[in-house]
């Protein structure tokens, strides 16, 4: 095999490696570009859970105090 059909076979098998390898990460960007996504609003979501509890714990605590309150006031 020529110097020449060498040169041009690594070439060729260069240019079928870059195309993979830009395939691949246009692939893989775009994979953690969407579980990104997913994961804050996955987060959103769970942080609005946490308010809507911490609410909840406060309208309670309000609600004992005042029923405590009203019991000692007769």
């Amino acid at each position: 095999m020529s110097t020449a059909n060498r040169q041009a076979d690594r070439d060729a098998r260069l240019d079928a490696l870059k195309k993979a390898t830009d395939e691949w990460a246009d692939k893989e960007t775009k994979r953690l570009e969407d579980e990104a996504i997913f994961l804050k609003a996955v987060l959103k979501g769970r942080t609005g859970a946490g308010r809507l509890a911490n609410q909840n714990v406060a309208d309670s605590s309000k609600l004992v105090v005042d029923e405590i309150s009203q019991f000692l006031e007769g």
